[in-house]
Protein backbone atom coordinates (compact mmCIF):
# COMPACT_ATOMS: atom_id res chain seq x y z
CA UNK A 1 0.00 0.00 0.00
CA UNK A 2 1.58 3.68 -0.99
CA UNK A 3 1.95 6.25 1.74
CA UNK A 4 -0.18 9.19 1.44
CA UNK A 5 2.71 11.48 0.83
CA UNK A 6 3.51 9.07 -2.22
CA UNK A 7 0.35 9.11 -3.66
CA UNK A 8 0.28 13.08 -3.83
CA UNK A 9 3.31 13.00 -5.56
CA UNK A 10 2.56 10.25 -7.88
CA UNK A 11 -0.49 12.41 -8.59
CA UNK A 12 0.72 15.85 -9.43
CA UNK A 13 4.31 14.78 -10.18
CA UNK A 14 4.11 11.69 -11.54
CA UNK A 15 3.75 10.08 -15.29
CA UNK A 16 2.70 6.25 -15.86
CA UNK A 17 4.74 4.37 -18.10
CA UNK A 18 3.38 1.19 -17.74
CA UNK A 19 1.85 -2.07 -16.14
CA UNK A 20 2.73 -5.58 -15.68
CA UNK A 21 1.20 -8.88 -15.24
CA UNK A 22 1.14 -8.72 -11.66
CA UNK A 23 -0.94 -5.14 -11.71
CA UNK A 24 1.86 -3.27 -10.31
CA UNK A 25 1.66 0.66 -12.13
CA UNK A 26 5.10 2.21 -12.92
CA UNK A 27 5.78 5.74 -13.41
CA UNK A 28 8.05 8.25 -13.97
CA UNK A 29 8.42 11.84 -13.00
CA UNK A 30 6.62 14.58 -15.45
CA UNK A 31 9.92 17.03 -15.09
CA UNK A 32 12.39 16.39 -12.56
CA UNK A 33 15.35 19.09 -11.87
CA UNK A 34 18.01 19.94 -14.71
CA UNK A 35 21.03 17.84 -14.43
CA UNK A 36 19.70 14.66 -12.86
CA UNK A 37 17.45 11.82 -14.37
CA UNK A 38 13.63 11.84 -13.65
CA UNK A 39 12.76 9.82 -11.21
CA UNK A 40 11.54 6.16 -11.65
CA UNK A 41 8.99 4.20 -9.31
CA UNK A 42 6.21 1.41 -8.90
CA UNK A 43 3.28 1.14 -6.88
CA UNK A 44 2.63 -2.30 -5.72
CA UNK A 45 -0.86 -3.89 -6.87
CA UNK A 46 -1.51 -5.17 -3.00
CA UNK A 47 1.35 -5.64 -0.51
CA UNK A 48 4.30 -4.10 -0.29
CA UNK A 49 7.02 -7.35 -2.39
CA UNK A 50 10.09 -5.87 -4.38
CA UNK A 51 9.91 -9.59 -5.50
CA UNK A 52 6.99 -9.29 -7.53
CA UNK A 53 8.80 -6.42 -9.51
CA UNK A 54 9.66 -8.60 -13.37
CA UNK A 55 13.53 -8.45 -13.79
CA UNK A 56 12.69 -6.61 -17.07
CA UNK A 57 11.05 -3.80 -15.04
CA UNK A 58 13.55 -4.15 -12.33
CA UNK A 59 15.93 -3.29 -14.90
CA UNK A 60 13.87 0.09 -16.35
CA UNK A 61 13.88 1.29 -12.13
CA UNK A 62 17.71 1.14 -11.63
CA UNK A 63 18.25 3.24 -14.93
CA UNK A 64 20.19 -0.04 -16.75
CA UNK A 65 17.46 0.37 -19.50
CA UNK A 66 16.43 3.52 -21.25
CA UNK A 67 12.79 2.79 -22.51
CA UNK A 68 10.57 0.66 -20.59
CA UNK A 69 9.04 -2.53 -21.16
CA UNK A 70 5.81 -1.18 -22.39
CA UNK A 71 7.82 0.57 -25.38
CA UNK A 72 10.26 -2.19 -26.39
CA UNK A 73 8.79 -5.59 -25.24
Amino acid sequence: MATIGTRLFTMFKGEIVGRDEFGNRYYREKRGPSGRRPRRWVIYNGADEPSSVPPTWHGWLHNIMTETPAEKP
